[in-house]
């Protein structure tokens, strides 16, 4: 299990407060943290190395980028009073805030003082010097203009690690693919709920959300083609949608227009996985689906579904290629992997609720059809 960086932790939460950008790196100019917020910044990586000399302080040290109007504060990485690394904490001149060179070094001298402070219960003890500019490190700050279009409109998105949504996404579409109707609807709130999740595909909150609804539709239909939906009738469909999307969806309606667009497509995926699918195998499925927190065994699933333990494990290893037994055990790892990532419960929590014997067999099933073990997957 990684372990936690109270450090990083902090500095996180620093950059969503005060909505600054930052790199951490090692001692030997390494990156291997990058946060992301109303500004996107790309550093050329070789000149950080060939600068190493410069960010070698102990103390906060100030840096001016002129080319990107942009202010570098450069905070040492300290185990005890050694230097062992740094962090780059990127400031925007565009800010709201900030009008002149004195009031910027101002600004970032109290951002320092905080954030020393808060890392490690000391008050700086030299002043911060503005050092001499930086520009050959930022090769491109690539929303600068955005930045300032949306500080026109008063529409400041905060834009982080995108990484989190779009796995959240991914299982969003797994689970529309496989028919899931509660899990898909417990994905898609939990989406809504993220701004970043709707975009800035225009300025126009209502042509924002409209553009955002087209999106869904399209990356929905393919989800459900996936899961058995002929194309040709989920494309007419999502035409449909669409239209009526252009038509009806306002900003107090959108989230539940876009619940109805998952559950739609996720019930024609029920529809035609019923129809194509071995009854048994259905049946199965669903079962699945419903009790996957209760004790499941071959011969508990059979006498729920009126079959005999035999009769059905031979129909489900004709038409899966995998054993009754292997079958539950693949929609138990399933389940687990969805626990990982979106739950903070132990892995001696996850084995427990999905009635494995202990964490060490639960750990063996999931790396036989995963490839890894659940430490590795979640971190």
């Amino acid at each position: 299990m990684a372990q936690f960086n109270p450090q990083l932790s902090l500095m996180q939460q620093f950059s969503q407060l005060l909505n600054f950008s930052f790199c951490e790196f090692t001692a030997n100019g390494q990156l291997v943290t990058q946060v992301q917020r109303d500004m996107a910044i790309t550093l050329d990586l070789t000149q950080v190395k060939q600068q190493l000399a410069l960010f070698k302080n102990t103390q906060p040290q100030l840096f001016a980028v002129n080319q990107w109007q942009l202010l570098i504060l450069c905070l040492p990485k300290l185990s005890e009073t050694h230097w062992n690394g740094f962090w780059l904490c990127f400031i925007s001149l565009d800010a709201p805030n900030i009008s002149h060179v004195n009031v910027d070094k101002d600004y970032a001298i109290k951002l320092a003082t905080a954030l020393y402070l808060a890392l490690y219960h000391h008050s700086i003890t030299t002043k911060v010097r503005l050092s001499p500019k930086l520009d050959a490190l930022v090769i491109n700050y690539s929303l600068r203009d955005l930045l300032l279009e949306e500080l026109k409109t008063n529409e400041i998105t905060h834009y982080r690690d995108m990484t989190d949504i779009y796995e959240r996404e991914k299982i969003l579409l797994a689970a529309i693919t496989a028919g899931d109707l509660e899990r898909a609807l417990s994905l898609i709130n939990q989406l809504l709920n993220i701004p970043e999740y709707i975009g800035m595909l225009s300025n126009d909150p209502l042509h924002r959300i409209r553009g955002f609804i087209i999106v869904t539709v399209v990356i929905v239909s393919r989800a459900a083609n996936a899961g058995g939906v002929p194309a040709g009738e989920s494309y007419f469909k999502g035409d449909k949608l669409i239209r009526k999307a252009e038509q009806a969806v306002d900003l107090d309606n959108y989230k539940d227009f876009t619940r109805q667009i998952v559950t739609y497509y996720t019930q024609l995926v029920q529809h035609y996985r019923q129809e194509n699918l071995p009854t048994a195998v259905y049946q199965v499925e669903q079962y699945l689906q419903q009790h996957i927190y209760q004790p499941l065994t071959v011969a508990q699933v059979a006498t729920a579904l009126n079959y005999t333990s035999t009769n059905l494990s031979r129909i489900i290893k004709h038409a899966t290629g995998s054993s009754l037994k292997q079958f539950i055990l693949q929609r138990k790892v399933i389940e687990g992997r969805y626990l990982l990532q979106f739950s903070k419960r132990s892995i001696q929590e996850i084995a427990t609720s999905l009635n494995f014997a202990d964490a060490s067999h639960f750990t063996r099933v999931f790396h036989q059809y995963t490839g890894m073990t659940p430490s590795k997957f979640r971190h």
